[in-house]
């Protein structure tokens, strides 16, 4: 390959965003001007066009790792409060108070009932059963027995907000992990027009240029000078990341 088939290829290394730009100013020089073509070419910018569309799209930055780190410190607080809500009801069954023995019993029953180990499980089993928990002891049919064991509303509310922020960071997450996998379907429509620049379009359009220079030499200049420039400014990351990566061996 010679020195001028290198400069009509975009580079390999081009992000989703360099494809979208380079492409999309491909298909405005084609509409815009409104240049008559061969069929095959033609053919093939309407595809572009479609792909580019859907490209556009699917193209998203998604942020990376933010509620699953939310959700491991509140998945902690959550086991941390408790198992802070086991230990003050397994004290009172040692109380002094007849009736709050009786009722701190009750209450164990229904810890027993759910797992004393629960907060080990995996956060579905966990939060279903620990906002079971908080139901019937706050506003259920043990509400009066958990009143009567001073100290134990303030855990339940605690459990209970920490739920609802968990929830919201799981909802999130889910919305996140959803991002990435779209992520992921977007270079591989980046990687599919990228290939349909490369393989189908421009060698057509350059062998054009040669054959006929009247009618495609004007619109193969006006895209080798943006293709020109893009392929600069791939080549300037590349370096600059490799000699960010040099710099980091050498610390």
């Amino acid at each position: 390959m010679d020195i001028m088939n290198k400069n009509q290829q975009l580079l390999a290394h081009a992000n989703a965003k360099e494809v979208v730009v380079l492409g999309q100013m491909f298909v405005n020089i084609w509409r815009y001007e409104n240049l008559k073509i061969n069929d095959q070419l033609h053919k093939h910018l309407k595809e572009l066009e479609q792909q580019i569309l859907i490209l556009r799209n699917a193209y998203r930055q998604p942020r990376k790792g933010t509620y699953t780190n939310d959700l491991n410190r509140l998945n902690k607080q959550i086991a941390s409060l408790f198992m802070g809500l086991k230990h003050l009801v397994k004290s009172y069954l040692y109380h002094p108070d007849e009736d709050k023995r009786r009722d701190a019993k009750i209450v164990w029953r229904l810890i027993v009932a759910i797992g004393v180990n629960v907060h080990k499980t995996n956060r579905s089993k966990k939060v279903v059963c620990l906002r079971n928990l908080v139901q019937v002891l706050s506003v259920g049919e043990l509400k009066s027995e958990a009143k009567n064991l001073d100290g134990l509303e303030v855990f339940l509310a605690g459990i209970e907000d920490l739920i609802e922020e968990s929830d919201a960071s799981y909802l999130l997450s889910a919305e996140e992990r959803a991002q990435r996998k779209e992520r992921v379907q977007t270079t591989a429509q980046a990687q599919k027009v990228h290939k349909l620049l490369n393989e189908e379009i421009l060698p057509i359009l350059f062998a054009f240029q040669k054959l006929e220079p009247e009618s495609y030499d004007r619109m193969a200049r006006t895209f080798q000078v943006s293709l020109k420039k893009m392929n600069q400014k791939i080549r300037k990351r590349r370096a600059d990341w490799a000699k960010r990566r040099e710099e980091a061996r050498e610390l």
